[in-house]
């Protein structure tokens, strides 16, 4: 009896588990074209709120409201926000004492404003300081967010590498689609907010607070319309971003696909967010760590000179001069250690210490922070970019559940015939004989050829 050899497929690890292609985002988030687009965001989101703080906030409102000031520093960084907020207990997991945040902590950094703007405690130029800001940043990340988006759609269903012309091109596009998904729930809760108002004019009356009282049902109710809204907006707007970019459909399909996706399959949609939860945060942990470390690198590496030069050198230069204590780093800045041990007493010497860093000093100061600056700005859009295509990603997961869409399907714009046959035409004898390829500018001078 002849046995015949056992032949082994290979598995296809992809389709038993369907969610690892949100492992295949890393590469794509570290593409150029991704990088620079999320640099982009990074650095224009700030500016729209130093816009808003300068038209709303004042140096009083700043002063008496510190939670405001400190929002408002956090605002005017491109990388503090995020950067920041990943010491704060409340924005990381910890898994065997490593702090794992990343897409955390950029989904809070865009919805974070939103919730001053409802929470109903802010006065009326906080309101608009919030609003404004929110506002810029929904322009931003609808334009970014739907760029980066296409670009990681072409490549995990079609394989295919977007440059950056064609991320522009699809952004400035389609912005103004993905813009609209987002604001179509806050366009309804505003007006669900008008019956509301009127009935919150005559809470202003005891009889007035008798007749809503009676009414309050109808609050409730449209209050519970409200929560569903918002509900499905915190949890949809990257899939409405991600359905512009994939589906090529206008805003109000956008906008559906993502509540349908999201009250539709919660759980699934739990799982995979726990799955991007936890790569993105073992990735922006590695990121994070590498670009501090390549920092105190330079710091440390150019301290074996500095310090040989003036004691603790490469500390003032990192970290200015301190006011109250500076005494063996007073050698490189000509103040003595008594006139700093007792600047109240010696008149001038407290004016001394704290004009001893020279216009030189603070300039050099200025552009060794300004490169470090641009290295976490650069680190920060890295987590930026893996956010929005791990969003992508997760949003083909759960058309494939909802709607049973293969997850190489996406729409394409323009699509060219990446072959075509060459032209034939027939000899004297009437045998067709094929021709080469003309250029485009003369093809249009052959078309009485015959053709067979």
């Amino acid at each position: 009896m002849n046995e015949q050899p056992v032949k082994v497929d290979r598995v296809s690890w992809q389709n038993l588990f369907p969610w690892m292609i949100i492992f295949r985002t890393l590469p794509v988030a570290t593409s150029a074209t991704v990088l620079i687009l999320a640099i982009l965001g990074v650095l224009v989101t700030p500016v729209g709120w130093l816009l808003s703080e300068s038209l709303f906030i004042n140096d009083a409102l700043r002063d008496n409201e510190p939670f405001l000031a400190k929002v408002a520093e956090i605002n005017r960084s491109p990388y503090n926000g995020v950067l920041q907020a990943a010491d704060n207990e409340n924005n990381y997991i910890e898994i065997l004492g490593a702090k794992f945040s990343g897409p955390r902590l950029v989904f809070q950094r865009i919805v974070q404003p939103f919730y001053a703007i409802f929470g109903g405690n802010t006065s009326t130029r906080e309101f608009l300081y919030f609003l404004f800001g929110s506002l810029w940043s929904m322009v931003v990340w609808s334009f970014v967010g739907v760029g980066i988006t296409r670009v990681c759609l072409l490549r995990l269903t079609r394989d295919e590498r977007a440059g950056l012309d064609d991320a522009f091109e699809f952004g400035f596009g389609n912005c103004i689609t993905s813009l609209l998904a987002i604001s179509l729930p806050l366009l309804a809760v505003l007006l669900l907010c008008l019956p509301t108002f009127f009935l919150g004019l005559l809470l202003g009356f005891d009889f007035g607070t008798l007749v809503v009282g009676a009414l309050w049902f109808v609050v409730l109710v449209i209050s519970t319309v409200m929560a569903v809204l918002l509900l499905g907006l915190l949890f949809g707007w990257p899939l409405m971003i991600s359905s512009v970019a994939c589906e090529g459909q206008n805003s109000f399909d956008a906008m559906t696909r993502a509540f349908a996706y999201t009250f539709q399959r919660p759980l699934n949609y739990f799982l995979y967010m726990l799955v991007a939860v936890l790569f993105g945060g073992f990735c922006w942990l590695i990121a994070f760590q590498l670009t501090e470390g390549i920092i105190n690198l330079g710091y440390w590496s150019t301290s074996w000179g500095a310090n040989r030069i003036s004691a603790n050198r490469i500390e003032l230069i990192e970290y200015g001069i301190p006011a109250s204590s500076a005494v063996e780093e007073s050698k490189g800045f000509g103040v003595s250690g008594a006139e700093i041990q007792s600047p109240v007493n010696s008149g001038e010497s407290g004016a001394s210490v704290v004009d001893a860093e020279s216009g030189t000093l603070a300039t050099g100061r200025a552009f060794i922070g300004f490169w470090n600056g641009l290295l976490r700005t650069v680190c920060v859009a890295f987590i930026y970019g893996l956010f929005w295509c791990m969003a992508s990603a997760i949003y083909l997961l759960l058309r494939k559940d909802v709607d049973d869409t293969e997850i190489d399907e996406i729409h394409v714009v323009d699509e060219r015939r990446t072959y075509e046959l060459p032209p034939l035409k027939s000899d004297s004898s009437g045998i067709p004989q094929v021709q080469p390829l003309e250029p485009e500018s003369q093809s249009q001078g052959s078309e009485d050829s015959d053709v067979g």
